[in-house]
């Protein structure tokens, strides 16, 4: 199991796309783009966008490690989820409001890191982040939504996005 600390220093790397050519292609419903970080080889990634009728749009970065992974940080859009009701010491002070809490489908949410919990555990309301994307309105927010994950994730690369048709 990760540490906070690690957990922060492995989301503080840069990133970029092993292969530069990979696409996000909107038409799927899974796209995984694997990722690795110049400044420390040791470490690979994959960021994954994944929408399904249950949920309109999920991104995540996963740390990977041999044959596991360790989930680092996700935002669900019109997906539903409970924190823990247990507060354990290593749950930062401002996660604490959130004990128990039930995010409704309506509730677009970020999935945090906490050590001593299941990866990913633990959310927050994307309107109480600074991450500047809070709700999927209409197709073309989808762009802005990868555009401002991979920057959250220090992700350098140039990302190609092919559109779905609608």
């Amino acid at each position: 199991m990760l540490t906070k600390e690690e957990a922060d220093y492995l989301l503080g790397l840069d990133k970029t796309l092993s292969n530069p050519n990979q696409i996000i292609d909107l038409r799927n419903k899974k796209n995984r783009l694997d990722l690795i970080s110049h400044e420390d080889s040791e470490y690979k990634f994959w960021l994954e966008i994944t929408t399904n009728q249950k949920i309109i749009l999920k991104t995540s970065i996963h740390h990977l490690e041999s044959n596991s992974f360790v989930g680092l940080l996700r935002i669900d859009y019109k997906g539903g989820h409970h924190n823990p009701v247990t507060i354990k010491e290593t749950l930062p002070e401002y996660l604490k409001p959130y004990a128990d809490k039930w995010f409704k489908p309506t509730e677009p949410h970020m999935h945090i890191f906490v050590e001593d919990y299941k990866p990913l555990a633990w959310a927050i309301p994307l309107s109480d982040t600074d991450f500047p994307v809070k709700d999927i309105k209409n197709p073309s927010d989808l762009n802005e939504l990868i555009i401002s994950f991979a920057n959250k994730i220090n992700l350098t690369s140039i990302i190609q996005i092919q559109q779905a048709i609608l």
